[in-house]
């Protein structure tokens, strides 16, 4: 395999908008891998630069936007960066499927779900159409749609928002990727149907064998399904660890203050009688940020942290934290 020994290894990604008050970075040097198998939450809030990452990933911003990607984007040995949109066109829902936060959005109203996703079936193989048909049935099966056959014909205003979720899964899986993208998979779900989405998406990694990365702006979500974590902040990674050690020893003061946001139920969060929000807002991302871009939210910052730009610092196996006091605050 050349350039990476990671199935994806991003490196030093930048992705930024032309937009009518001036470029805004959205994506400014993010960096991380992942292997076969493994499930990598990003998570942060609206506007920190996770769904755009992805997105930089499959140049999936339209014809109309104009964007700027700079860096290498490593899958399978090969820079999806520097692909030609013919190239790319073969990755997209074949090696690499992708799971929206809307399904509405995403499936065709007028089209049967079951020929939407023998669609994608015929698009990544050589299926004929009774063929294509019969692996829709069996995909729609897969992701627990009840009674698959006879409610191929249906179209998804038919569907409860969990099914239609479910019929976009079969989607983003009909060409056997090697990587899904679950984008805020699970926003617009109740909490029922929530679990019952993010374990259907845990057990189709491990019985096909994929890769999953994950995308949320709740830290539930992503404890539920990873095994490690990416927690971003206006357009940069602030801090990676392994899921475990993040919920316990988080490092990175943006980390701290998302995980204050987690409801438990604990001698703390009764005696408190609230979660504790992060005071202030996100920079705007139209000028270049010298300095940490959580300082003016940080109850721990110094005259440092307005002036320089932190570095990811390694604490240990796989963590690391962009932060001026990483290595103090580990300690404690």
């Amino acid at each position: 395999m050349t350039g990476s020994d990671h199935l994806l290894d991003v490196r030093n990604l930048h992705t930024y908008f032309a937009g009518t008050e001036g470029v805004v970075r959205a994506v400014d040097d993010v960096s991380f891998h992942l292997d076969t198998g493994e499930a990598l939450g990003i998570v942060g809030e609206s506007g920190s630069g996770k769904s755009v990452t992805a997105l930089s990933l499959l140049r999936l911003f339209g014809p109309f936007t104009e964007v700027q990607s700079r860096g290498q984007a490593f899958f399978d040995g090969r820079d999806l960066l520097a692909m030609s949109e013919r190239e790319l066109r073969n990755v997209r829902g074949g090696e690499i499927g992708m799971v929206f936060q809307d399904p509405l959005t995403s499936l065709n109203p007028v089209m049967p779900v079951g020929d939407q996703v023998a669609e994608a079936v015929r698009r990544h193989s050589s299926a004929n159409r009774a063929s294509a048909r019969q692996r829709a049935i069996e995909l729609l099966d897969l992701v627990g749609i009840p009674a698959p056959a006879a409610r191929y014909r249906e179209l998804p205003h038919h569907f409860s928002g969990g099914m239609r979720q479910r019929v976009m899964i079969a989607i983003a899986v009909a060409g056997r990727p090697k990587l899904l993208i679950a984008d805020e998979p699970t926003t617009a779900l109740d909490v029922t149907v929530q679990a019952q989405v993010l374990l259907l998406l845990d057990e189709l990694r491990r019985d096909l064998g994929m890769a999953l990365l994950l995308i949320s702006h709740d830290f539930g979500v992503i404890a539920s399904t990873c095994d490690r974590v990416q927690v971003m902040y206006a357009g940069r990674v602030v801090e990676q660890s392994s899921l475990e050690h993040l919920l316990t020893r988080g490092n990175h003061p943006y980390t701290e203050g998302l995980l204050k946001l987690v409801p438990r139920f604990d001698d703390d969060l009764a005696s408190s009688g609230r979660l504790e929000p992060i005071p202030g807002q996100p920079p705007r991302l139209l000028e270049a940020l010298d300095g940490c871009a959580f300082a003016p939210r940080c109850s721990y910052v110094h005259d440092r942290c307005h002036r320089d730009r932190p570095r990811m610092a390694p604490l240990g196996p796989d963590h690391a934290s962009a932060c001026w006091l990483a290595s103090e605050r580990a300690s404690r």
